[in-house]
């Protein structure tokens, strides 16, 4: 019977100690060395801690998100007010044309201001509800209409496509001239109308994403800190019947 026959009928028949086997072997490397329970222990570790790094940026992509969502509420809420405000202004107008000078006036400097909160939202320099800003931008897709602009927020082990929608287009309502006699005010008001409509679909979604990617946010977290606990645990036990040195993994009840 060779050595390694010797091995099979010490831990099968004699179920003797693997550990005292093992001493039997010719050393033939320095008696420092990294045992396979250690190694393997390492590799487990090295990859939740990895797994709980990027599930911590996650995270932080996740707040990055909902930073963006809260941005845009509450910018489309201005927008949306100036709208109303505007709509009155020309419902007004249309009741009473003798308004429309004083009226006029209100109605241009909402529009400006609503201008300038469009032009003005931007998160890291990212445009978010003007399309002149995303040309040059390469964190963008541009749809191919123009009207919508996409970026990825890697999260955890997915992503999610935050949408921007353009409202620079509204510019136009600065021209607008409620004291003009040409104005088509039936028009305008079906149009502040339409528009208040589409902004606050705009509003809604955002305000929703907000909460939304801060519930993710926090559950990454959680995810983080589970996986931190498990790489802290990973190294098993001596006590662990499948890794101790001493012992069986065959039972040894008859």
């Amino acid at each position: 019977m060779d050595f390694f026959d010797d091995i099979l009928t010490a831990t099968y028949l004699k179920k003797a100690s693997l550990s005292l086997l093992l001493d039997s072997l010719p050393q033939s490397v320095p008696p420092t060395y990294t045992s396979g329970k250690e190694m393997l222990a390492a590799a487990l570790t090295g990859r939740i801690r990895t797994d709980a790094s990027m599930l911590r940026q996650g995270a932080k992509n996740a707040t990055e998100g909902a930073n963006i969502a809260t941005l845009i509420a509450t910018s489309t809420s201005t927008v949306r007010d100036n709208l109303n405000q505007m709509l009155t202004l020309a419902q007004e107008v249309k009741a009473d044309p003798t308004k429309g000078s004083v009226n006029g006036a209100a109605f241009t400097a909402l529009a400006g201001e609503l201008s300038s909160v469009v032009s003005g939202t931007k998160y890291n320099n990212i445009s978010l509800l003007d399309k002149t800003g995303w040309t040059n931008d390469s964190r963008l897709t541009i749809s191919g209409d123009g009207k919508s602009s996409t970026f990825k927020l890697q999260m955890g082990y997915g992503s999610s496509t935050f949408t921007l929608n353009d409202l620079s287009y509204l510019n136009y309502l600065k021209s607008v001239d409620l004291s003009s006699g040409s104005l088509d005010i039936d028009a305008l008001i079906s149009d502040l109308s339409t528009q208040i409509n589409t902004v606050d679909v705009i509003y809604s979604r955002n305000n929703s994403l907000s909460g939304s990617y801060t519930s993710e946010a926090n559950v990454l977290v959680e995810q983080a800190d589970i996986l931190k606990k498990a790489a802290q645990d990973a190294m098993p036990s001596e006590e662990d019947p499948l890794l101790r040195d001493i012992g069986s993994i065959i039972s040894t009840t008859s």
